[in-house]
């Protein structure tokens, strides 16, 4: 028995050693081919490859070669792009009739109303016939007033490949859902300045599942929206904006601890946020139009920030929620550091001065005091355009206190300070910046007037080592914005 064991063993081993030998022959047989790269093929091949592909995947092709680079523009043999501009003296009905039909696939439908003679009824029209070409990305604008209180918007009924949304001026209504179906490939919405309800913004996003980016600009929510309590937010979710909303919307994301991107503007006290704790945020654009100043709107404010920031690459915040990187206190326990202590990641920060006093500076000095930002590379300040009474500014130098003797800013490679009006205390700023930072490399000052370096009132010392650094080179002055740096968060909600 053990010698049938072994032959039936042996056996089953040269069977093991065939196939791996049959193999290998393929094998060296297939490698022995010519090798068939897909940018070899013709362009109707590829163009006919693309076809399958979203239109973001499309794009991103472009990046293989240069054969690839603009091949996904021509991936459809019909025009793949329908833009509508209706204006007062257009008849809707021939704009409608003269849709390309038959209904083919489109990337990009864009209706702008710019005549207050198109009804909802109408606006529907085109929506079906966006949903029916399998739209992948939908612009909806309104250009008037009328238009813009009178035009409803409906998600359309069945758009499978809806991936991006964007409307602007118009209202969403509670929807006609019945029978929708969810949109699963809608991860971008954009509203801007869009009026709508509770019901319909939460049904709305009931609807993406799969939601990674929602951009909320200027909207009306003046019906009460309490989003943690109604309004299910999707745990796909990546990045938010929300600035310069009306209404009381109190925003608590406990349930997307994947949040990466969030940017807000606005009044904490009218609209408080609550991010989730979890979450590990990479990029934060803060600016509140009151200040947060006083212990217990600090303490608050902390608590909506979420509890590791460490990973945290940019970070853009204004002058009113700069205290809250003063250590919170308390009557009963020693004082704890704030959230905002803990920025080791950071390698870039925006500071937009609403204002610019003394007490503006010495909250500069102790937000860089308390986070610590060692590994800074690039610093952003947008100092106030208004001019201020230099007199106000004088009187309070003694506000700021000494500079604090323990700022890191050695890896700091880049400052650009905007409006820059050579005030007493704007003058100190820049003086503490460079004997702070030794390896910088160009200090950018844009001024509305190249004012010389002798103002009344500031200290030798900073006038010299200023004049040294302009001789050197470090420093450049312009009246202009120098497009070629800017900031992360390049664009400010908030006129400063």
């Amino acid at each position: 028995m053990a010698t049938d064991f072994v032959a039936a063993a042996a056996a089953a081993g040269g069977a093991k050693r065939r196939r791996v030998d049959a193999r290998g022959v393929q094998g060296e047989e297939a490698a022995a081919l010519p090798a068939v790269h897909i940018s070899s093929l013709p362009d109707e091949l590829r163009q006919r490859i693309l076809t399958h592909l979203p239109l973001k995947e499309a794009i991103r092709t472009g990046v293989l070669s240069l054969e690839w680079r603009d091949l996904w523009k021509s991936r459809w043999s019909h025009r793949s792009s329908v833009e509508i501009h209706l204006r007062s003296r257009n008849d809707l009905q021939k704009e409608l009739d003269a849709l390309p039909r038959p209904r083919r696939r489109l990337d990009r439908f864009s209706l702008i109303v710019d005549t207050c003679k198109l009804r909802s009824t109408e606006l529907r029209r085109f929506l079906d016939y966006a949903a029916e070409c399998r739209v992948e990305v939908l612009h909806v604008e309104t250009r008037t007033s009328t238009a813009a209180e009178k035009l409803n918007f409906h998600l359309p009924r069945s758009s499978p490949l809806l991936a991006r949304l964007s409307l602007r001026r118009i209202s969403v209504s509670k929807m006609y859902y019945k029978g929708a179906q969810p949109f699963h490939a809608l991860e971008v919405i954009r509203l801007h300045f869009v009026s709508m309800s509770e019901a319909a913004f939460g049904k709305m996003l009931l609807l993406c599942p799969n939601l990674r980016t929602l951009d909320l600009r200027g909207c009306d929510c003046s019906c009460s929206i309490n989003w943690s309590r109604f309004i299910l937010l999707p745990a796909s979710m990546r990045s938010v904006t929300c600035a310069e909303c009306d209404g009381a919307v109190n925003l608590k994301w406990a349930n997307v601890p994947r949040l990466q991107s969030f940017l807000y503007s606005g009044s904490f006290f009218d609209a408080p946020f609550v991010l989730p704790g979890v979450a590990t945020l990479s990029d934060l654009y803060i600016c509140l139009s009151s200040s947060i100043s006083g212990c217990f709107n600090i303490k608050e404010f902390d608590k909506s920030l979420p509890n590791d920031l460490s990973g945290l690459t940019v970070l853009t915040i204004c002058s009113n929620a700069l205290p809250a990187a003063s250590p919170l206190s308390d009557d009963e326990a020693t004082p704890q550091l704030p959230k905002l202590s803990n920025l080791q990641g950071l390698r870039e920060l925006q500071l937009l001065m609403l204002k610019m006093m003394a007490a503006n500076l010495a909250d500069i000095y102790v937000f860089l005091n308390t986070c610590q930002c060692a590994n800074l590379e690039r610093l952003f300040i947008h100092l106030p355009k208004s001019d201020y009474e230099p007199m106000e500014v004088e009187a309070s130098l003694d506000e700021v206190g000494e500079e604090p003797l323990e700022i890191n800013l050695d890896n700091l490679k880049i400052v650009k300070v905007m409006n820059f009006k050579w005030h007493r205390i704007e003058v100190q700023l820049v003086s503490f910046l460079l004997r702070k930072a030794p390896s910088l490399n160009k200090l950018l000052l844009v001024s509305p007037s190249v004012a010389p370096l002798d103002v009344a009132g500031v200290q030798d010392s900073d006038l010299l080592l200023l004049k040294e650094a302009q001789a050197d080179g470090k420093i450049m002055l312009s009246e202009s914005d120098d497009s070629a740096t800017q900031p992360y968060h390049s664009e400010v909600f908030i006129e400063v």
